[in-house]
Formats: structure tokens, sequence, C-alpha cells
């Protein structure tokens, strides 16, 4: 009872937020949850900051539970707006995948300005590559890798799944896009926030070629998406259009979820409460995936 009037206070305390995406408001929603993430590794393994690639920025963190088989590997990118966010913040999303028969793996990823498009999708390609070449280590099925991106790691997510460069679709089984920043890209990209035009730039001509909407026809790769109650307009809009572009391309809606009481902040870190609807859907979509 307890720990279900705590969640009733914190989506309180998220509906009383502004709808925004200001960075205090991810530091509030995170100080939120955190009374109720204080055990949620217990019994977890962690491997910390492991290099997947030449570049500093270039660390994953691996959750397991010792002597058990997992079934598959999910790795999670975080958000960050491309210019921040940092992997630190989400090993209780890790651990929650590792105690249910999955190897949990978050992953940092070069950022803005240091970096343009399409390097966070190549990341994601380079932190796929590591996890195909060390499943065996932690006895994990390597033809079951799903890649799940939130807010800006969903954008780089959608970009791996769904670019014809990278073919992302064809590396892993599956793909989980929570409330992705830039999935379709506004025509005229001088009405985009700075954040976005350092990670995609200013040339409107190259809109249609860095939207990952534009390339989903063509490909198979199964993908759930969701959106919260409280997120902008500016990133439910494009969660709808993948969704759309998804539904053409399979003749059936693809798993839509909308995250009732929730912020933009706040799906991540619901992970290991007693607020499961987010990780219960991630947990069935991820069973139900066909090996690649």
């Amino acid at each position: 009872m307890r720990f279900t009037m705590i969640q009733h206070d914190i989506k309180r305390a998220l509906a009383a937020m502004p709808v925004s995406l200001d960075p205090k408001f991810s530091i509030a929603t995170k100080q939120l949850y955190e009374p109720l993430l204080v055990h949620a590794n217990e019994g977890v393994m962690a491997e910390r900051d492991i290099a997947y690639g030449p570049h500093e920025r270039h660390k994953l963190d691996v959750f397991h539970v010792p002597g058990t088989k997992p079934s598959a590997i999910l790795i999670y990118v975080p958000g960050g707006g491309f210019t921040g966010g940092d992997k630190r913040s989400f090993g209780h999303l890790g651990g929650y995948f590792a105690r249910r028969g999955i190897l949990g793996i978050t992953m940092n990823y070069r950022l803005s300005p240091e970096i343009a498009w399409p390097a966070g999708a190549q990341d994601v390609a380079a932190a796929v590559a590591w996890a195909k070449a060390n499943a065996a280590t932690y006895g994990a099925d390597a033809s079951r890798i799903v890649v799940f991106g939130h807010s800006a790691g969903a954008s780089h997510a959608a970009s791996f799944l769904f670019d014809p460069e990278i073919h992302g679709d064809r590396q892993v089984a599956g793909g989980i896009l929570v409330s992705g920043a830039a999935y379709a890209l506004p025509p005229d990209m001088s009405v985009t926030a700075p954040n976005i035009q350092a990670y995609f730039g200013t040339d409107n001509a190259q809109v249609a070629r860095r939207s990952a909407v534009s390339h989903v026809a063509g490909t198979k790769v199964p993908v759930m998406l969701a959106v919260a109650e409280l997120d902008p307009g500016l990133l439910i809009t494009p969660t709808l259009a993948l969704a759309a572009a998804l539904t053409i391309r399979d003749n059936r809606c693809p798993p839509l979820y909308r995250l009732e009481g929730h912020n933009h902040f706040s799906p991540p870190c619901s992970f290991g409460t007693s607020d499961d609807e987010l990780g219960s859907a991630c947990i069935r979509f991820i069973m139900g995936l066909q090996t690649v």
C-alpha cells in the first residue's frame, strides 16, 4: 500500500510540473524516483565502463545475474538532447531486464556539437556489434538483440534501425522507441531547437534523408513505440508519423503505448517500481520476437 501511495504522489508531482524539456525537470523527476530504486539491483552484477569503441564516450555497462543464461540482450540508449545524457542514471533499468532473464546493457555515445548526424546511429551499431561479439561470455542469445532508445537516444536508435546505409534492421531482432525527438524532421530546419540543428544540421535539402521515417518501407524489423501523456507535442507527432509508416509497412498497427501520468523524463525512471506499464510491455514485446 505504501509503495502504491508513493507512486500516486509521484504522478501528482509530475502533473504539477510544466510540460517542458528543461533539464531541471529531468533532475527533479529523477529525484522523485530515487527512493524507490535504492534496492533495484540487488542480486545483479554490474560491469561498468566497458569500451566498445575508441572514443572516450564509447563506454557501456553490462547487467546480469550470475549463473543465468539470458534469453535476449537489451541495449538501452539514453536521452540527453543530443548534447548530454549519461548511462549512469539508468543502472536500475539494466538491472530490471537482468532480473527478468535478459542481459541488460546501457550505453553512452558521442555528443554534439563534437559530432553530427549520423554519428549517434553509428555508435548504436558499434554497441550492437560489441554485444554480438561478447554475448557468449554471458551465455546470452546473440540472435535476440533489442535496441531500446528514449528521447534523443530513440532518435539514434531509429536512425540505426531504418537508415539504408547502416542496415540496423538486419542486425537486431527488434526496437523499442520511446518519445523520440526527431524521427521525422520538419521541412524547415530553421524552426528547430539549437540542439537539433547541432546534430542534424540546417540543410533543408537533407531533411528527408536524415529523417528515419523516410526509410521504414523495405524494412521488416519489429518496433514498439511509446509516448508519455505529458510529452511536448513536438515529441508526440514524430511518434505518430512513425506509427503511420510502420502501419503502412506491416498493414497493422505496431505496439503503441500512451504512458498515462508520465512526463518526458519519467518513463525510464519507472523501471523497477510498482509502475510497471512500460516495463511489462517491453518484456512482452521482447519475448514475442523472432531471432535474427
